[in-house]
């Protein structure tokens, strides 16, 4: 009989706006992520509205975009991206279907911190911001498609090679009913370059703040 995963009992990594993040119970370098249950409720229960009842992936439609933007890249380039977490599987828990991804950890085995975490602890340093520009470059380059693009969904990696980079843990694929930017490459580019100038501009009024209070102490 095919094994259902508790993660029930456990305390999550981390909390989305519509997710739950486990570490693997049997694996420590897989995440699973799962539906929220009181989101489930709001915007799939009794009182959502009837199309969102009645269609065909109902809760699990994020899991659908993102399988088919990594599928889809794959066979565009013949592998995965170095920027965007690798997705592994589906498996069954007992809070439902879970979404399998490669956990993202530094050398010391920790999860890899986000940059809104870097930020709040004063830890962007010049090395960060090296990372920072060439990921955004990569993503705006890339056929990727993205529907989020905010300092809590990239994580920072650090290396002791010196390798430092960022990586897209969540925020792939789009939820258009027509998808445009997966026709047309041209609006899939200029619709990244406005997200990518708008977190630039959150970084750096971050940054500013952060300096004028150094200066005040």
């Amino acid at each position: 009989m095919r094994k259902t995963l508790k993660l029930a009992h456990l305390e999550p990594l981390a909390q989305g706006r519509m997710r739950l993040v486990f570490e693997h119970p049997e694996d420590h370098s897989l995440l699973i992520k799962v539906i929220r249950p009181d989101v489930i409720e709001h915007r799939w229960g009794a009182g959502a509205a009837w199309y969102k009842r009645c269609r065909r992936y109902g809760r699990y439609i994020s899991y659908i975009r993102e399988i088919q933007e990594y599928v889809a890249i794959y066979s565009m380039i013949g592998r995965s991206l170095p920027f965007a977490q690798k997705i592994t599987g589906l498996v069954e828990t007992d809070l439902g279907l879970g979404l399998v991804m490669e956990a993202v950890r530094d050398e010391s085995g920790q999860l890899a911190p986000s940059l809104m975490m870097l930020l709040l602890n004063d830890q962007f340093d010049s090395s960060a911001q090296r990372a920072l520009d060439l990921f955004l470059e990569e993503i705006v380059n890339s056929d990727l498609l993205i529907s989020d693009l905010n300092p809590g969904n990239m994580v920072y990696v650090k290396s002791m090679s010196g390798e430092n980079r960022f990586v897209l843990i969540d925020g792939v694929g789009v939820a258009s009913v027509v998808p445009l930017k997966a026709w047309f490459k041209w609006l899939n580019r200029h619709s990244k370059a406005g997200r990518v100038l708008r977190l630039r501009r959150g970084v750096e009024k971050r940054l500013a703040a952060l300096d004028r209070s150094r200066a005040q102490k």
